[in-house]
């Protein structure tokens, strides 16, 4: 038996020959199991995470107060933690330092396996499950007058589309399990019924149950008028995405039809458990858009940023599918009644109240986009991923501006001197600097137009020189950075707030402890600042961490780093360009914490080898 709580067996007379272990051991089991001879039997006891999500929306059962959230500055963006959760959850999130990973709070399962990560990124906060979410609340006087305006929006009266009526309608909608695409089927479904309609449907939800691919047909006919439950090939009147990558896929577009189907889709980028696990596999936005746009009417269909407005003005991403609905409805395209959708979602008796503001909102947006989005703060509020530096002194600021390459690089660069002088001093920054200029003067004379060798090696090179170790663990650690991903999870959060941090120090590891310690941030800062001011001692002989197998390793990566870029930009040329890029952005597979860090350290020299091959 593998259980999520083993405690529950406690005082349990068993068979023998039965035995009870944590879930984290379940594949060491199904291994066990599987080399002995004869019938083996295995009894995994932990309730469906689909049914607690289900029971926590109907308030049956409790949900818990804990949250886990990611310090984006001290996280890798390895894939570690997706790949011991193996949850859909755990997402890639694209920041001004590279690709990160989030938890996306509308989903997550609160299982909490991802914390068992690799990783001192994660944070545990204590929320009130029951408080009104960060979206519903007004925190300032420019909270409480976007609030106002809201409110004075939601009190104006919709006007009803124009709606052309014939003897039937199909809709297919594509989305991902556990968000909803059959609930919002379901109830198009009863608004059509309560209209009079005859309505077939059905779902294909394949062994989804979070995050697989679902599509749901549903048909409206005429009395008396045959129809299929199921929408054919290029049959679509209308095609709903909820996910656009499920929505783009081959099994949803067949439906479609060039010049004559409807495509109302989200722009919201749910990646795969690949792209997790992966964080070099990029989501496909540009062909899944072209997929989308080629497949249906360009003059009717939308693209609507749902999750971000659901959030902003229902308070919770679970509404976005609704609120795609009622821009499907306001487009004129679903020949049934805004109040027959209206009983429909009262008839289903979950979060009634926020799923008929979604479907509003939506329609709405259809009618204003600029005006709704701006009542949703989309475009105005400060970034979910600050980098806090300390200021570039002004040598090396001059530097800075006197390398060639446009504003944009200058920017990064700026950025990552300045990173790199909180990591270590002055003199590290100037180094860093001294590679950059060489590579964007040779970049300069082989394509004046191009500085993408230039910003590859910025990167690499920031990666390799502020290597997350103790000291600057500490350092990010006491950042305020972090404090937007707390206040998603609750607006009271701050640097104040009941804050637990969930780390693994090195040193402790090699002394067996195996698991992860809590450490509440508020006693625990006088120690960050200690270790971070310690920094000094990096890489001298009284470095207590500075001995260990993988700081010796980071310390060695950057001379060869750098020896690399030399090389390279010794001979490079304008048909070798291209290879210069791809051996420069080598470094940012090198991501993640002790032995993954390890094992791609080595990955990486592999590949830096073969890619030198050329320029030697």
């Amino acid at each position: 038996i593998t259980a999520d709580d083993v405690s529950r067996y406690r005082g349990v007379e068993l068979p023998a020959g039965v035995a009870v272990h944590d879930r984290g051991r379940i594949t060491e089991v199904q291994a066990e199991l599987r080399s002995q001879p004869g019938v083996t039997v295995l009894i995994h006891d932990q309730a469906c995470a689909a049914e607690l999500r289900r029971g926590r929306r109907r308030g049956t059962v409790e949900t818990p107060s804990k949250r886990i959230v990611i310090n984006h500055r001290v996280c890798e963006g390895c894939g570690d933690c997706g790949d011991v959760s193996n949850c859909l959850s755990v997402q890639p999130v694209d920041t001004p330092l590279g690709r990160k990973t989030q938890i996306d709070q509308a989903t997550c399962n609160f299982d909490y396996s991802c914390v068992a990560g690799d990783c001192p990124a994660f944070m545990e906060i204590d929320v009130d499950p029951n408080a009104p979410s960060p979206g519903n609340r007004s925190t300032g006087r420019s909270d409480r007058q976007r609030m106002t305006a809201i409110a004075a929006a939601k009190s104006v009266a919709l006007p009803s589309p124009t709606i052309g009526v014939g003897d039937h309608l199909r809709v297919r909608m594509a989305g991902i399990g556990g968000t909803g695409v059959v609930t919002v089927a379901q109830v198009l479904a009863t608004a059509a019924m309560i209209d009079g309609w005859d309505v077939r449907g059905l779902d294909q939800t394949g062994l989804s149950q979070k995050a697989g691919p679902v599509i749901s047909d549903v048909v409206l006919a005429q009395p008396g008028v045959a129809a299929s439950n199921l929408v054919g090939g290029g049959q679509a009147d209308v095609l709903i995405g909820f996910d656009e990558l499920v929505a783009a896929s081959d099994g949803a577009l067949d439906a479609a039809r060039a010049g004559r189907t409807t495509i109302v889709s989200s722009s919201e980028r749910t990646p795969t458990g690949r792209m997790i696990s992966q964080p070099e596999l990029d989501y496909p936005a540009r062909g899944v858009r072209e997929r989308l746009a080629a497949a249906g009417d360009p003059t009717t269909s939308r693209t609507v940023p749902a999750t971000d407005l659901a959030e902003a003005l229902v308070g919770g991403a679970a509404q976005a599918n609704m609120l795609l609905l009622g821009v499907a409805f306001q487009l004129g395209v679903l020949p049934v009644a805004a109040t027959s959708i209206h009983r429909a979602i009262d008839l289903n008796g979950v979060a009634v109240s926020a799923n008929a503001d979604a479907f509003d909102w939506g329609r709405r947006w259809l009618l204003d986009p600029a005006e709704v989005e701006r009542l949703a703060n989309l475009h105005t509020e400060a970034s979910d991923y600050p980098v806090s530096v300390p200021d570039v002194p002004n040598g090396l600021a001059a530097r800075i501006a006197g390398i060639p390459y446009s504003a944009d690089a200058g920017d990064l660069v700026t950025m990552l001197t300045a990173d790199i002088v909180g990591h270590s001093d002055l003199a590290a920054a100037e180094r860093f600097l001294t590679v950059v200029e060489r590579v964007a003067n040779a970049e300069r004379h082989v394509d004046p137009g191009s500085d993408r060798l230039t910003v590859a090696a910025a990167r690499g090179l920031h990666r390799f020189m502020a290597y997350k170790d103790e000291y600057e663990v500490a350092r990010l650690l006491l950042l305020p950075d972090a404090n937007p991903a707390l206040r998603a999870v609750d607006r009271a959060s701050s640097n104040a707030a009941p804050v637990t941090w969930k780390l693994h120090p090195p040193m402790l590891k090699s002394l067996g402890v195996d698991r992860k310690i809590a450490v509440r941030a508020t006693w625990g800062r006088p120690m960050m600042r200690v270790l971070r001011s310690a920094k000094r001692l990096r890489g001298t002989p009284l470095d207590p961490f500075g001995r260990s197998q993988m700081r010796r390793a980071e310390r060695a990566l950057i001379d060869e780093y750098v020896m690399a870029l030399h090389v390279v930009v010794g001979r490079l040329t304008v048909s070798n360009y291209g290879q210069a890029v791809a051996l420069a952005a080598l470094a940012d597979t090198v991501r993640g914490y002790e032995s993954l860090k390890m094992r791609r350290i080595a990955e990486f020299r592999t590949a830096l080898t073969a890619a030198l091959a050329p320029f030697q």
